[in-house]
């Protein structure tokens, strides 16, 4: 079973773009990509807030809303249950949901999204 950390990246990978911790995006990482913040805690440290950004280039705002929402579509109303060491991760919805946020570079788009995970695991 892959780590809590792996599990998410795996997780996100699919989106159509690689996911990174947000301390290793590798020095030639090509747009797009997503980055996040590494999963910690177990059973019983109840919710833990976790950011999930989306990067593109692209002169398109919609493009970029639409990275975000299939985040979205895909996490439903529950959640999803991503399976790891010692159980599994139960992702859901932070509050607010997504944001656009300012990239600091020209042309590139950055979308913020707030996840909640709980960790259902023995460790």
């Amino acid at each position: 079973m892959p780590t809590r950390t792996a599990a998410l990246a795996a997780w996100l990978g699919g989106f159509g773009m690689p996911a990174h911790s947000a301390q290793a995006v590798p020095d030639d990482a090509e747009l797009p990509y997503i980055t996040f913040t590494p999963v910690s805690g177990a059973w019983g440290d109840g919710e833990q807030a976790v950011t999930v950004e989306i990067w593109r280039r692209t002169g398109s705002e919609a493009e970029a809303n639409a990275d975000a929402e299939a985040v979205g579509r895909a996490l439903g109303l529950g959640g999803v249950m991503l399976p790891c060491d010692g159980g599994g991760l139960w992702v859901k919805r932070g509050s607010p949901f997504w944001q656009a946020a300012d990239s600091g570079e020209p042309g590139v788009k950055r979308r913020y999204i707030n996840l909640s995970i709980e960790n259902i695991t023995t460790f």
